[in-house]
This record gives C-alpha cells, structure tokens and sequence, in this order.
C-alpha cells in the first residue's frame, strides 16, 4: 500500500508541477513586452478604430513595394 500512495504522491507533484509551469509559461507569452529590432516601427493591431490610419499608411506609400501579411493562430 505504501508503494502506492509514493506513486500517487509522485505523480500528483507531477501534475502540479506541469500545470504551474504551463500557467506561468502562458503568463509570459500574455503579458511579456513586446519589442522590434531598432528602426523598426512599432508592432500594432489593426482594429476598426485603427483602419482609417492604417489605409492612409498604406496608400501613402503609392510606387514602392508594399505586403500586407495577416496571421493568424487558426
């Protein structure tokens, strides 16, 4: 029976310890900063609050090469 509880008891320590790691890990991705190389402009999401500015950016850039990447975790 002893067997069986170290068992219980280690595997339980596993567990936790996979949870809190994952929850930590899942923290930093959420909440860490976000940075670019210097020179580049800063990451922004584009929302439709945003969309006016960031169709004048585009256009504004009229005879030069322009890509538009949309990514996306699905």
């Amino acid at each position: 029976m002893t067997r069986m509880r170290r068992l219980l008891r280690s595997t339980l320590w596993v567990t936790a310890s996979v949870i809190v790691v994952g929850l930590a890990v899942s923290a930093w991705l959420k909440f860490a900063p976000r940075r670019v190389p210097p020179g580049q402009p800063a990451l922004v999401t584009i929302g439709a609050d945003s969309l006016p500015a960031f169709k004048a950016a585009f256009n504004a850039a009229d005879g030069e090469v322009r890509i538009l990447a949309m990514l996306s975790p699905t």
